[in-house]
């Protein structure tokens, strides 16, 4: 596999607030959907062909979710959670 930059961006960034779904709940060790970013954009990457005729790439997070780190967390299973700082 050949050593490229990544064809897209990231989403997140280290502090964001993020919505665990999918089947990133199986992946989290509780219940609990909301986590906070604590390492990462990193990019994985992986070959899924004998002949490398499919790649694969996508960004990866690692996660505080309650009192347990989550490593290698997918972007795709990631909501960013939006905070309302108006005062009414």
């Amino acid at each position: 596999m050949k050593d490229k930059q990544p064809i897209t961006k990231p989403l997140f960034s280290i502090g964001d607030l993020v919505k665990v779904r999918g089947f990133g709940l199986v992946l989290a060790p509780y219940e609990i959907e909301i986590g906070i970013i604590s390492k990462g954009p990193y990019s994985f990457k992986s070959l899924e062909s004998y002949h490398e005729l499919v790649y694969f790439e996508w960004w990866c997070y690692d996660i505080i979710i309650g009192n347990s780190l989550v490593t290698m967390m997918p972007e795709n299973f990631l909501l960013k959670v939006l905070r309302n700082e108006s005062i009414n």
